[in-house]
């Protein structure tokens, strides 16, 4: 037995509705500017003990990406870690100055 299939009429069938973003990015961007998480290099900790605080205080970040951060900030001084809102920002370096590490805020 085959299976029924619908007869298709020639009309085109109706698309989802467009919504609009309630969101103005620009004013939002405004009131809440990005900043970053900046690492400096110490003579302090290990290359691995960096490494595993920056995966452990920043959810998401991969190994390689935490090992590209401490290879940027033992080689240049200093890293960006991650641009977030500055609550988040605040909390993240709080989290790496619990591993002893020397971290500051700034504007993106």
């Amino acid at each position: 037995m085959s299976p029924i299939i619908p007869a298709t009429s020639g009309a085109a069938r109706p698309s989802a509705p467009t919504v609009a973003p309630d969101i103005d990015l620009d004013r939002l961007t405004e009131r809440y500017p990005p900043h970053r998480v900046v690492l400096h290099d110490d003579d302090v900790h290990a290359m691995d003990e960096v490494v595993a605080a920056l995966r452990k205080a920043v959810p998401g970040l991969g190994e390689r990406r935490a090992v590209l951060i401490m290879l940027e900030a033992h080689l240049r001084g200093r890293a960006t870690v991650i641009v977030c809102a500055r609550e988040q920002a605040e909390y993240y370096a709080e989290r790496l100055g619990t591993f002893g590490l020397t971290v500051t805020i700034e504007k993106a």
